[in-house]
């Protein structure tokens, strides 16, 4: 695996560390602006499985595989498939076995990408493959800072963070 590639998998790994750290403590039921907390949480986990690698040739299989109707992923009340109902909260597994089934999704993609592919846009798509993977980071760390404050508000507890370990320890001696 070329070095920038295995760089950038080293990171998502870390991503779904606290991914699935905060998914394991999360408050699912409480409410936040109209939304309960799982739906957030599957609102990021939808994004990663459709917009990381190619959004434009996305096919969604978390229904058949988890029981997850694709349209609870849409949180905003102007998109189309919305349902208002915030007594609809999704399981903790569910949500373990949709985020492993993105995992390893993600995972066999930086198997087969070069560097080049990187620079590249995928088929129909208006982003290369880098835009879509720094713009589904900045996503997906968006929303689970807001999941893991929902979660916070209720339970007065953070989730583990994970970040640059050896140069957190360099600087702050942790």
């Amino acid at each position: 695996m070329e070095e920038i590639i295995r760089q950038i998998k080293k990171q998502q790994e870390i991503n779904f560390i606290n991914v699935r750290d905060q998914i394991s403590m999360a408050d699912l039921e409480t409410v936040f602006d109209g939304e309960n907390n799982s739906r957030y949480i599957f609102h990021y986990l939808h994004s990663m499985d459709r917009f990381f690698i190619n959004p434009c040739e996305y096919v969604y299989e978390g229904e058949k595989l988890f029981g997850i109707p694709e349209n609870l992923s849409v949180i905003d009340p102007a998109r189309a498939g919305y349902v208002s109902d915030s007594s609809i909260v999704i399981a903790r597994e569910k949500l373990i076995g949709y985020l492993d089934y993105v995992k390893a999704k993600i995972d066999a993609y930086f198997e087969r990408i070069t560097p080049d592919d990187l620079l590249q846009k995928p088929k129909d798509c208006e982003y290369t493959r880098l835009e879509l993977i720094i713009a589904q980071f900045r996503h997906l760390m968006w929303h689970v800072g807001l999941s893991s404050a929902i979660t916070f508000s209720s339970k007065k507890e953070w989730n583990k963070f994970t970040g640059l370990t050896v140069l957190n320890e360099k600087l702050f001696k942790a």
